[in-house]
């Protein structure tokens, strides 16, 4: 009797052992993400592109917003409404939507980010942005390939 007592209690928690095991394997897929696609002033998305490489990207990273990475498209999809010549895209990441939404209003209230960004978007003469799009993701599963400071 005691032989299959101990033999219940084994089975036992090895089945919950691998129960807890199955559970850790499937990991959440972590944060929010925004897709941001800007159409440039003819002849200024370089302008765009270098002014978020030099400046944009380190006062988003003050606040910790994950900069995920800025792609410049080597062919034009009209169906998409993606031109080559002036078309910017980057990725920005965030632990949760409510995230999102905070780190981004103190990133917009920093002094710099006014200075350089608004300051030059408000100028009809120098600005560089036609056009932004956004679009709001979520990882579709734990693939996601990039982590988010919490």
């Amino acid at each position: 009797m005691l032989k299959w007592k101990l033999a219940a209690i084994l089975g036992l928690s090895i089945g919950v052992g691998g129960v807890a095991w199955g559970q850790a394997q499937q990991q959440r897929a972590p944060g929010f993400y925004e897709l941001r696609i800007y159409k440039a002033q003819p002849g200024k998305r370089d302008a765009l592109a270098a002014r978020f490489a030099s400046r944009t990207a380190a006062i988003y990273a003050r606040y910790n917003i994950t900069n995920v990475g800025y792609w410049i498209p080597q062919e034009t999809d009209k169906e998409l409404g993606i031109d080559a010549e002036d078309t910017f895209i980057y990725i920005r990441g965030y632990p949760s939507k409510e995230e999102r939404d905070k780190r981004l209003k103190a990133a917009r209230d920093d002094p710099e980010f006014a200075e350089v960004v608004l300051k030059q978007e408000r100028d009809p003469v120098n600005r560089l942005i036609v056009k932004a799009h956004n679009i709001d993701m979520v990882p579709s599963g734990p693939q996601t390939a990039i982590a988010i400071k919490p």
